[in-house]
């Protein structure tokens, strides 16, 4: 777990947040929306199979510390990204003396 530092992981959630607010703003405005439909179902596509290894290593991660994985599935279902760094985070705490 040394390549992620908490430095990235909480970049990564920060921009994970004004790219989220960026796509909503795009999205939520009366006129049509600039982002095309293929763009969208490419996105669609790459964020699934990526969500379905990042859930692969996090599960083996967790084996490794011997963490339970089944607190994190619920909100990895509906936020992966923001789940996968908080977990990063989590798993480089200072354990117990």
């Amino acid at each position: 777990m040394f390549v992620w530092s908490k430095r990235f992981a909480i970049t990564g959630l920060i921009l994970f947040v004004i790219f989220e607010v960026f796509l909503i703003v795009q999205t939520s405005s009366q006129e049509t929306s600039s982002i095309r439909p293929h763009t969208i179902q490419y996105l669609l596509v790459n964020y699934v199979l990526l969500m379905a290894w990042v859930f692969l290593w996090m599960f083996d991660q967790a084996r490794l510390r011997g963490v339970n994985l089944s607190i994190w599935v619920f909100p990895f279902v509906f936020a992966p990204l923001p789940t996968l760094l908080v977990f990063v985070l989590f798993l480089q705490r200072r354990q117990g003396l």
